[in-house]
């Protein structure tokens, strides 16, 4: 089979020159970028209708020649990676797919839209708001993606924290492909195409409108973060892994983790720059206020029993607990020598 260089050499080869030039700068075959009407009516100073005639009348004898140039085989090929996987392909990923199978590391997305436009077949499908720019074998399968795609995200809607957390995502994402009668191959690609689904940089597949899958603040990065580590972390090297793991190319400051922590009931502090996560038990107050809260949770406790529930909440000394406990405002020693709140 021809490579989509020479492909692309032979349909454009009967061209005029101004029809050669049109064509390869709409569909950014010379540089990658497509240029618009506008942009290439005031380079040539012609009407954008005048360019889009040219154009037209371009692709036109561009087609007649497709086949002698063996642009069907291309087709076929195409066709028959895309049926395999459900249909439909990202087009990131179907760009990958082809320079495999035809193995050629030089062909790329432009390339691909020019002789498919002409081909008629397989389809591009824009980029919107919902999607990532596609490419589809039909219309009906791109029908079947999106009503699996609505499926999933009702399914997943509610189960944030088994996903996220619990590393639950396969065996409910298996009961969405078993109801829909497709492997679960074909399931994730469909799922590819679709901007309502994202990856965090934990590997964790989940709805992208969720904070743990996609935080755009740093106090939701460190969130995940805290969530995942599963202990307490210093703001600084709460600061550093965001930067090092991979979020996004916008640095944070170790201060302005700092500062979005101690605004949020959801982060205590519980020692010298220290912060802990009320979900992992960690409860808010001084050495003082942690040591009442473990003896209402626990009722009269020995001293050490003291010392061993308060270090697992803050990050104190034991001289530090030994000498609050001692403040007869607040504790009182029972005759039993346990101490409880006074």
């Amino acid at each position: 089979m021809k490579n989509t260089g020479n492909i692309i050499e032979q349909v454009t080869h009967a061209l005029s020159a101004r029809q050669r030039e049109i064509v390869e700068e709409r569909f950014g075959l010379r540089d990658g970028q497509e240029k618009t009407l506008q942009e290439l009516g005031e380079r040539n100073g012609i009407t954008r209708e005048r360019v889009r005639q040219i154009e037209a009348e371009g692709l036109r004898l561009a087609r007649e020649r497709f086949s002698d140039a063996g642009g069907d085989r291309l087709v076929q090929v195409a066709k028959e990676q895309l049926v395999a996987l459900g249909g439909v392909r990202k087009e990131d990923d179907f760009v990958e797919d082809m320079r495999t199978v035809l193995k050629d590391a030089t062909v790329n997305k432009n390339q691909f839209r020019f002789l498919f436009r002409i081909a008629g077949e397989p389809m591009y499908h824009s980029e919107s708001d919902h999607s990532y720019g596609f490419w589809s074998s039909d219309n009906i399968v791109v029908k079947k993606a999106e009503t699996f795609i609505e499926k999933a995200v009702k399914f997943f809607g509610g189960k944030k924290e088994e996903i996220v957390f619990k590393g639950q995502f396969d065996p409910h994402f298996k009961q969405v492909v078993t109801a829909s009668g497709i492997d679960r191959t074909v399931g994730m690609n469909y799922l590819g195409i679709s901007k309502q689904f994202s990856v965090n940089p934990y590997s964790d597949f989940g709805l992208s409108h969720w904070e743990e899958i996609t935080p755009k603040t740093a106090r939701a990065k460190a969130y995940l973060i805290l969530r995942k580590h599963g202990k307490p972390m210093h703001f600084r090297d709460i600061a550093t892994t965001i930067n090092s793991i991979g979020f996004d190319k916008k640095p944070v400051y170790a201060q302005t983790i700092h500062n979005e922590l101690i605004k949020d009931g959801r982060f205590v502090l519980v020692g010298r720059g220290m912060y802990g996560l009320t979900e992992h038990g960690f409860f808010p107050g001084t050495a003082k206020d942690v040591i009442k809260q473990v003896l209402v949770d626990n009722g009269p406790l020995a001293q050490h029993e003291v010392v061993q529930l308060v270090s697992s909440q803050r990050f104190l000394k034991e001289n530090t607990i030994l000498l609050n406990l001692q403040n007869k405002k607040y504790f009182k020693r029972l005759d039993n020598g346990t101490y409880h709140v006074a």
